[in-house]
């Protein structure tokens, strides 16, 4: 490929695949939709004895599907601006149970990219591939996907939405850093806590005192360490909440875990500290 002065252009980045995380959301719930309905035909039963019980099995796994693309249906509507109390008006139940029941959903997919696909696939080809499955079932829907698209509905706004992603998938980058790095303090703290001492020594032995501060200092090292980095991706999931307006009570949320995570952690050390006089 080559740019217009005939210099070699890099391959397009995998982001510019993506459409509006709105966009992907509806396509995600499109293709799942599209799951079930292959699997409720797959599911019609055409041998006239089947083993006892595969008919229950079927039903469930099709129940299962159907959670799916509740699941889904939960990510579209919080990516166009649905409340959560909305939601829980929409399933029958309060806002609080709403979030509660369907507020990892939305983490994950925030977590993962705001993708329907994998980076390698083109989501607006992808809908219209499904467009045209679709349309062989009911003509009279010839876009069903991609009409409700804003990639279609606002030819141009494809650009402007991989400019707004740029900003939120760096910062995603940068919390999944943080993540890792959590995750191994957490795994030098169990290290730590499982070879001891664990408790004050009794008797004055200067050794067992020595070993006994020299493990607690350790320790309090390491809490004070994981505290700061609860408080780093707190402040990533504050910037999160500009950079994906749509998820900012989530990302506030989270916000407020890790804040409150960075406390307990800082707590402990400081007992650890009074400890060690």
């Amino acid at each position: 490929m080559t740019d217009v002065a005939g210099t070699p252009s890099a391959p397009a980045a995998p982001e510019s695949h993506r459409l509006s995380p709105r966009d992907e959301s509806r396509v995600a719930l499109a293709l799942t939709l599209r799951q079930l309905a292959d699997a409720v035909l797959d599911a019609v039963p055409v041998e006239p004895d089947p083993a006892p019980g595969d008919l229950l099995r079927t039903a469930l796994r099709l129940a299962r599907r159907a959670e799916d693309v509740i699941r889904e249906a939960v990510v579209a509507e919080r990516e166009r601006g649905t409340t959560w109390g909305q939601i829980g008006e929409a399933a029958g139940m309060t806002r609080q149970s709403a979030h509660e029941k369907w507020y990892g959903d939305i983490h994950a997919w925030a977590a993962t990219g705001r993708s329907a696909l994998p980076a390698h696939l083109k989501t607006l080809e992808v809908a219209a591939e499904a467009d045209a499955r679709h349309a062989r079932l009911r003509p009279d829907r010839p876009q069903a996907v991609t009409s409700g698209l804003d990639a279609v509905r606002f030819p141009g706004s494809h650009a402007y939405e991989a400019s707004l992603r740029a900003r939120g998938s760096a910062l995603h980058v940068r919390r999944m850093e943080l993540d890792a790095r959590a995750t191994g303090l957490n795994d030098e703290y169990g290290a730590l806590h499982a070879q001891g001492p664990a408790a004050v020594p009794v008797g004055g032995d200067p050794l067992e005192i020595s070993a006994h501060r020299g493990h607690a200092s350790a320790v309090r090292a390491n809490r004070l360490a994981i505290a700061a980095v609860h408080e780093e991706i707190a402040d990533v999931y504050d910037q999160l909440v500009t950079a994906e307006p749509p998820l900012a009570e989530e990302h506030r949320t989270q916000a407020d875990w890790h804040r409150n995570a960075a406390r307990q952690a800082s707590t402990y050390a400081d007992l650890l500290r009074d400890g060690e006089g």
